[in-house]
């Protein structure tokens, strides 16, 4: 089976990542949704549509209830669970494969990237100025890596916070951390009018299958 991983990052908190190798049929069995999650798998086709079932279904499992609970989405398109609010939940998907995390505090979010060499020169889009000297004082060799954890950072404080409309540069910081044989822990947070909220960080990288790696970062407010 293709779970390439599976962890506590927090406490009351799981997160895994699955490689899809499976059709269809295996995620669709026993797993009903609802109505308006079918008219949003209607639209969907490919690696995508495949994407969003195993994120759901790898969610599901780490519920534990023996009947799926259907998500719903808000205004601002970020998953809960309509009947059970006391649980919090977010969704990645990068490559063929997908991250849940479950948790039972909020605000949380997770992200998942195939290691590309884009990101490179993309990240002068996504970081701010003293975060892009903290990269510049590791080797060259590191550069890579550390782009995709501020991404992934990145995009999960974004998951975290919900509402969209911020500037990933100006709205959002991460401290200078420590990431050592593929791991690290480190802090950040969002401030845009008189919203601030600090966060805790996690993030790993991992393999995936075709022998490529992905990093991957989970974050809660604190």
């Amino acid at each position: 089976m293709p779970n390439l991983l599976y962890r506590h990052p927090f406490q009351d908190a799981i997160f895994g990542i699955w490689q899809i190798s499976e059709p269809e049929a295996f995620y669709r069995q026993d797993f009903p949704i609802s109505e308006q999650e079918f008219l949003e798998l209607a639209h969907l086709k490919g690696i995508r549509r495949m994407e969003w079932l195993a994120a759901r279904w790898l969610l599901h499992q780490y519920t534990g209830a023996a009947i799926r609970l259907p998500l719903a989405k808000d205004a601002f398109s970020k998953p809960f669970f309509p009947e059970h609010r006391h649980l919090s939940c977010s969704l990645s998907h990068s490559h063929g494969i997908v991250g849940a995390l479950l948790a039972r505090e909020a605000p949380v979010g997770c992200d998942i990237q195939v290691i590309v060499p884009k990101m490179d020169k993309l990240a002068h889009k996504f970081m701010h100025p003293d975060e892009q000297a903290f990269v510049l004082e590791h080797p060259a060799g590191m550069h890579s890596e550390l782009y995709h954890i501020f991404w992934t950072a990145k995009e999960s404080l974004y998951k975290a916070y919900g509402i969209k409309a911020l500037d990933f540069r100006e709205h959002m910081r991460l401290l200078p951390f420590q990431w050592e044989n593929g791991q690290g822990a480190g802090r950040g947070w969002i401030e845009k009018g008189d919203y601030r909220q600090e966060f805790q960080l996690w993030f790993e990288k991992c393999p995936v299958q075709d022998g490529g790696q992905l990093i991957w970062t989970v974050c809660r407010g604190i």
